[in-house]
């Protein structure tokens, strides 16, 4: 799917370029389309690199110690299980 796309997206790129290249009718047209993709580009990126600082700010301010005892726990109970196995086989 990644790779159709990837195709598509080439393929509109070269598109693009050569009719550029031959200086066709609507080239003021094209080139101001471009420039509308460059903008929504640059706030796509601008929006996720947001989006990932405040992920990684609840993140961080989410994760105490309390937060992972179940885990850490849990963990340590299913360690205790594999080790009553093993000297069970043993």
């Amino acid at each position: 799917m990644i790779t159709v796309v990837f195709l598509l997206a080439l393929g509109l790129a070269g598109w693009t370029v050569s009719t550029l290249m031959s200086k066709g009718k609507h080239q003021d047209d094209i080139t101001k389309e471009l420039g509308n993709i460059f903008e929504s580009l640059k706030l796509l990126t601008s929006s996720i690199t947001a989006l990932v600082k405040l992920l990684m700010k609840d993140s961080i301010a989410s994760a105490k110690d309390e937060d992972f005892q179940p885990i850490s726990s849990n963990v340590i109970d299913l360690l205790k299980v594999e080790k009553k196995d093993d000297k069970e086989v043993a």
